[in-house]
């Protein structure tokens, strides 16, 4: 049987919709957006929503990209969560989940970022995203055969972009951990990656992969009854939060 490839796996461009005030639900379906720190960092007050303890971490970071990634979706998982949740975003009260991970009630969110880019996914039921940027320089070596199994890692050197397909594999691995809420688990060759849907921890989710940006990968891990996504370009954010 022929090996997956990774034109196989990842999808079509994602039709991004631009962000104009809609007023959005969970009922809907999912909801994943996108935002770009840089273009907030600069416009935000992070003292309107962030926690002192928050904005102390901010101000820790040492590079200007972390530090703007950090407080932008802080601020912006608030604005979002206050949105579907039908309350100002500063009363929002997160409390910690079997998993350790922070959560609230009514909805589920899941967030990932990488580099300049930040995706904010919600929805009514768990959910997995990761988003990476593709580095070309990364030295995927040293790491493919702690996370990757024997067929993930011949996928990757029979490539003919092996850098982008282990980003394929990682972020596919990342976003179902995420949806199962085990996280990075110890046996991470062990989580599958060349199929979906994936049968995981009782669910059966679908593991879809798409080109976030030119030189970003996002993919997503959804339960197979919920099938209805969306995906939307936050460009103009603070004119409606």
């Amino acid at each position: 049987m022929m090996e997956p490839s990774s034109d196989v796996l990842i999808n079509g461009p994602i039709e991004w919709l631009p962000y104009d005030g809609q007023v959005l639900s969970i009922k809907d379906g999912i909801h994943i957006f996108k935002i770009r720190a840089s273009e907030y960092f600069k416009k935000i007050d992070p003292k309107e929503l962030l926690t002192p303890e928050e904005l102390a971490k901010g101000a820790r970071f040492l590079h200007q990209q972390s530090r703007e990634n950090y407080t932008v979706r802080k601020y912006f998982l608030r604005k979002l969560l206050g949105h579907f949740m039908g309350i100002p975003a500063a009363s929002i009260v997160f409390h910690l989940k079997e998993n350790k991970k922070p959560g609230v009630d009514g909805l589920f969110f899941n967030v990932s970022h990488s580099k300049d880019l930040i995706t904010i996914a919600l929805s009514e039921t768990s959910i997995g995203v990761d988003i990476e940027y593709v580095d070309p320089y990364f030295q995927y070596k040293e790491v493919t055969n702690l996370c990757f199994s024997a067929e993930e890692q011949v996928m990757v050197e029979s490539s003919a972009l092996p850098i982008l397909t282990f980003y394929l594999l990682w972020t596919r691995k990342e976003a179902l951990v995420k949806a199962t809420g085990e996280g990075i688990v110890e046996q991470l060759q062990e989580v599958p990656t060349q199929s979906s849907p994936v049968f995981r921890n009782g669910i059966n989710y679908m593991v879809e992969s798409f080109f976030a940006a030119e030189t970003h990968l996002l993919s997503t891990a959804i339960p197979m009854d919920q099938q209805q996504i969306k995906f939307w370009d936050l460009v103009n954010g603070l004119n409606y939060f």
